[in-house]
């Protein structure tokens, strides 16, 4: 644990929830810029319930670094004090504890009390729709960044969307992207719980997203034409490596 004398807004970094399955990646990677002279990380700092296992995870991550001493705080999402004390002594808060739509309200909730940056793994629509409704308008008043969907499965959708869009032209312009996911691995690809009971939710929950999308005020979008758009299977040419 962290020394309470500890100053304030010492941290650029906090990872919240750092021991979990996607956590321990993400703390690795971390210390990659943590151990580097040029980065412009220079003080982290771990989180969350448990701060046993947070040590344990990062003996797991920091054996290949030797980073200075990283300092582990409690903090909990059924108890909002231990997140907002927290929070206003960090620049930017990395959120690794889901399912969203179960641990992640509190957390956004807290960033933008405290105007701390928030960025984090969510694939959860709803939630990300949701967290925009409702703590928008005092996240800009504290001038804090909400940012979702930094995970493996929003970042190639995007990376793939502003490669295609640097390809047309003016006046030219795509008026539909489409994309898709190919997994492919020599060992058998598997998931986490935490993975999977996103999933689950998410599809048990559709209403709440197509309620949620009916009341807000329809935004202005340009028209484009286009021919009318036919659902369709994509196949993937192996042979020709598409």
């Amino acid at each position: 644990m962290a020394a309470e004398s500890s100053p304030p807004g010492d941290f650029d970094i906090v990872i919240f929830g750092a021991s979990g399955f996607t956590g321990r990646y993400v703390l690795r990677e971390a210390l990659k810029f943590l151990s580097t002279p040029t980065s412009p990380l220079k003080t982290l700092a771990l989180a969350g319930r448990n701060p046993s296992k947070i040590s344990e995870a990062l003996a797991w991550a920091a054996s290949p670094y030797s980073p200075p001493p990283i300092p582990i705080f409690y903090a909990d999402v059924s108890d909002s004090s231990s997140l907002l004390t927290l929070f206003e002594r960090t620049r930017l808060v990395l959120n690794c504890v889901g399912p969203f739509r179960l641990y992640g309200d509190p957390v956004v909730a807290a960033c933008a009390e405290a105007g701390t940056d928030y960025l984090d793994i969510c694939g959860e629509p709803e939630f990300m729709e949701r967290m925009e409704v409702e703590y928008h308008e005092r996240a800009k008043m504290t001038g804090s960044l909400v940012i979702s969907a930094c995970g493996f499965d929003s970042i190639p959708a995007e990376m793939g969307f502003i490669f295609h869009s640097r390809q047309w032209e003016s006046p030219a312009a795509a008026n539909r992207v489409e994309a898709y996911v190919v997994l492919e691995s020599e060992r058998s690809i598997v998931g986490n719980i935490g993975t999977y009971m996103s999933a689950v939710l998410g599809v048990a929950n559709v209403s709440s997203l197509q309620e949620l999308r009916r009341s807000r005020p329809k935004r202005a979008r340009p028209q484009i034409p286009s021919p009318p758009f036919k659902p369709r299977s994509i196949k993937r040419q192996k042979s020709l490596g598409l």
